[in-house]
């Protein structure tokens, strides 16, 4: 059995607003509230949800853009939150990401080359070979040599997400944080560049976190996917058994809302009421918007195995309608 590059257990991460010496309510969004996954080596795993989630925030806190409010995370069998700068700077180099700006994320004041160099100080390479690995890094995301001296501005977007994947692979990744990396993209672009990913994925030996709202997106790109809510994971299954068999109504809502090239089709109807998104109910978080719900949805249902490699946090699992 492959054995997991990542593991995360209980992650939590809470952020305190108001309060202060301006006066307002404190209040506290939970951001990310408990969860726990793996990612296996060699594998991509989706984690999708409406924004607002806690997706993003999962992501960050994995590279440790941001520091948790508790849990664990370990990177094989080494624990993150535990390093010091010093000790957590080995392993930035194995640990990447994508983020979902190409140009945000880009230095407008900075040529290509300067970006991609910048990645590559690490390694400790010679002037001669520095030029050497820009053409090469260049050249597997697409993009010509000559493209080297221009600035992040003179690109179309999705040829800056390329550079954006270039500068992640410069320092030569095992593991790669995909953040919504096409939501900001034309939709003529988009394939373009999640085959790019595919591609890499397979070429590089990348293990994968593909981060996103659109879950045919998700589909394409996924070995599993887990699926948040509201900071809980909710569901986690193989990509196939999650669009044939969804053991959660909010699975059920987001693959209602896929879009189906038919003009005279009828929207299929949801459980979810898209308005009530921020209302967190006691129990399960999914309660207020769920047309299955009842006064046992008042106790938090735990994510636990519905068969095997299916995981759901549903008290009504096993006994959900078929599609």
């Amino acid at each position: 059995m492959t054995e997991p590059l990542i593991r995360v257990e209980n992650l939590t991460k809470h952020f305190h607003s108001g309060g202060g010496f301006l006066g307002g309510s404190a209040s506290t969004v939970r951001a990310v509230d408990g969860i726990s996954f793996e990612v296996l080596r060699g594998e991509t795993l989706g984690l999708v949800g409406e924004s607002g989630s806690g997706k993003s925030t999962t992501g960050r806190l994995l590279l440790r853009l941001v520091e948790p409010t508790s849990g664990m995370a370990y990177y094989e069998n080494q624990e993150l939150f535990g390093l010091s700068a010093s000790e957590m700077k080995p392993l930035r180099r194995k640990m990447q990401i994508v983020f979902q700006d190409p140009y945000g994320s880009l230095n407008p004041r900075m040529t290509v080359s300067n970006i991609l160099r910048e990645g590559l100080e690490p390694l400790g390479l010679s002037r001669t070979e520095e030029e050497a690995e820009i053409t090469r890094l260049l050249e597997i995301v697409g993009l010509r040599s000559t493209h080297r001296n221009r600035y992040p501005h003179e690109f179309s977007g999705g040829q800056r997400q390329r550079i954006g994947i270039a500068r992640a692979l410069a320092v030569k990744p095992e593991f790669l944080i995909a953040d919504e990396p096409v939501s900001a993209l034309d939709v003529s672009i988009q394939a373009q560049v999640l085959n790019l990913l595919l591609e890499l994925q397979q070429r590089l030996n990348l293990t994968m976190l593909f981060i996103a709202h659109d879950l045919a997106v998700v589909r394409h790109m996924s070995d599993r996917i887990a699926v948040m809510y509201l900071g809980k994971i909710v569901e986690i299954a193989e990509s196939g058994q999650i669009y044939l068999n969804p053991r959660h109504p909010y699975t059920r809502s987001l693959l209602a809302a896929i879009p189906i090239p038919d003009p005279d089709a009828k929207p299929a109807e949801t459980s979810a009421d898209p308005g009530a998104q921020s209302v967190r109910s006691e129990g399960c978080v999914f309660r207020s918007r769920c047309s299955f719900a009842t006064d046992k949805c008042a106790q938090e249902p735990a994510l636990v195995e519905v068969e095997p490699g299916h995981l759901s946090a549903c008290h009504f699992a096993n006994t959900l309608p078929s599609l």
